[in-house]
């Protein structure tokens, strides 16, 4: 292991691991318990995270799908679609936190299986604790890489999926282990800006079995500086689809790894805590002591 300072406020412990694009580091923003963002779809509370380096950008996807529309890297129509990716960690909670804003001209969820979230716009969030290789996931009855998918607004009251395990009660938004949120301006269905927001416990393996309980669940336990593995995804479909779905029904799908959907490539480093979010953390709380003092009187 090998120590590389990165930034100003960052010394990053960097680890041999297999990770795609390879040589690329992003950052885990960590957020003070007291500056913990609500999973509400109002990215106002991710607004303390420094644009540099937690920021992603459209510049940064691929579009790995040569069916759907054979450009290179960050090569994404910005009439057509910008998006903006952060994510963050907590070390009491042990949870990963994850937003993007994603303006498009159309916003389609129309589908007439409420099951397929593929026929329709939807956000995709895969994570891997383990930082293993995509021919490394998900091993022979095991699940080692989760994918947490969501279309919204929700159809039949259908907008959350779940990969590899698929039909677990437990596992479910709300519960302690996952907690979604979106919100969005504009035409809902039309040209606009959606927001969505997730935060997950990071389970490092489980049975893969749709009759796991949670205490089967092993949890990873976040650690400062440590990697893991952590990858985005937002599929556009601009126009109804129906019947056998087919790849070229997407206008575009727009993803962190260059390895296509459905695995967690990229190398997340889980950052300290940056100066001047743990000055805002103080602030906040000498504000509240002084308001608990002035409400005594």
């Amino acid at each position: 292991m090998k120590r590389l300072i990165l930034s100003a406020s960052l010394v990053i412990a960097v680890a041999a691991g297999a990770h795609s694009p390879p040589g690329e580091l992003f950052f885990a923003a960590q957020f003070p318990d007291n500056l913990v963002p609500t999973m509400d779809g109002n990215l106002s509370d991710w607004d303390i995270v420094p644009l540099d380096p937690y920021t992603i950008r459209s510049d940064r996807l691929y579009s790995p799908v040569a069916d759907i529309q054979p450009v290179g890297r960050g090569e994404l129509d910005a009439s057509d679609m910008v998006i903006r990716h952060l994510v963050g960690w907590n070390d009491n909670s042990n949870k990963i936190y994850v937003a993007s804003e994603v303006f498009d001209d159309i916003h389609n969820t129309d589908r007439e299986d409420a099951a397929r979230f593929n026929h329709d716009d939807a956000w995709e969030i895969e994570v891997n604790p383990d930082h293993t290789a995509t021919e490394d996931h998900n091993p022979e009855g095991l699940a080692t890489n989760f994918s947490y998918k969501w279309a919204v607004p929700p159809v039949e009251g259908q907008y959350q999926f779940y990969r590899p395990n698929a039909a677990l009660s437990w596992l479910v938004d709300g519960s302690s282990w996952v907690d979604f949120g979106w919100g969005f301006t504009g035409d809902q269905f039309g040209e606009s800006t959606y927001f969505y927001e997730l935060a997950v416990t990071p389970i490092e393996v489980m049975p893969r079995s749709n009759d796991t309980t949670e205490d089967q669940a092993v949890v990873h336990d976040l650690e400062e500086e440590e990697i893991i593995h952590i990858s985005m995804t937002v599929g556009d479909i601009d126009e109804a689809t129906s019947g056998d779905f087919v790849l070229t029904s997407y206008q575009g799908f727009w993803t962190l790894s260059p390895e296509s959907c459905c695995t967690a490539t990229n190398d997340f480093v889980m950052a300290p805590v940056e100066p001047s979010i743990a000055a805002l953390s103080e602030t906040a709380v000498e504000e509240v002591t002084w308001g608990q003092i002035k409400a005594g009187f």
